[in-house]
């Protein structure tokens, strides 16, 4: 297990490097797929993480909601709860109702850094704002 783990974190590892500038998402597609079959709940996780973040820098608001819904779903069980929250932040969408997360610095802040750093990751690939 812990090699397949390893070897799906590299994956996604290599969807964040490369986000905003995929070609395309049958990559992720086939990985979601692999990470539901292993049932490793928070690989697939961080793997919409990783989509949220690609959708923001592409500004696809439509399928950075998707990604959202997903996360949601995940979060059903309590755990990753924050993981749409941060989806949200980095697509510069409001919550839609107040989160049960606590953040170290309050919201704002931590809403203000993902929003950066997708503007950064922009910025780097020449996106206009």
């Amino acid at each position: 297990m812990a090699d397949s783990t390893s070897a799906i974190t590299v994956r996604i590892a290599s969807l964040v490097r490369d986000a905003g500038a995929l070609t395309g998402l049958e990559a992720a597609r086939a990985l979601r797929t692999e990470i539901r079959d292993t049932g490793i709940t928070a690989a697939e996780a961080v793997l919409e993480l990783a989509l949220a973040f690609h959708h923001a820098v592409q500004v696809e608001e439509d399928k950075a909601r998707a990604v959202i819904s997903r996360l949601r779903e995940l979060a059903r069980s309590g755990d990753y709860t924050y993981y749409a929250d941060i989806a949200h932040f980095m697509a510069g969408l409001p919550l839609p109702s107040p989160s049960p997360a606590t953040w170290l610095h309050g919201p704002n802040a931590v809403r203000a850094r993902w929003r950066q750093l997708v503007q950064d990751r922009r910025d780097r690939l020449g996106k206009p704002e």
